[in-house]
């Protein structure tokens, strides 16, 4: 799982601290990396997956980043669908 955070934490700590509009938020990947290893996984996980969404970070849907979302997705129960929906998977 924290693999997969450190996937997209550049972009993510970026878009998290530089926002468009809104209030900028530091810390974001540290707060998620300790949400996974030190509470529970799977809500780390749908609140990583919530922060990509809503800072359109952007992963590739061809790439191995993709497909790591989605085998998270599938171990925690999630259809295809919830992961994709909204992803900027530069394929919309």
């Amino acid at each position: 799982m924290i693999e997969v955070i450190h996937t997209v934490a550049e972009p993510l700590r970026l878009a998290s601290e530089q926002p468009p509009y809104g209030v900028p938020a530091t810390g974001l990947v540290p707060a998620l990396e300790r949400v996974v290893t030190e509470a529970c996984a799977d809500l780390g996980y749908r609140l990583f997956l919530r922060a990509v969404k809503t800072s359109f970070v952007p992963v590739p849907a061809d790439g191995e980043t993709h497909a790591r979302f989605v085998a998270l997705g599938e171990r925690f129960g999630y259809p295809y669908r919830v992961v994709r929906e909204g992803l900027n998977d530069r394929t919309d």
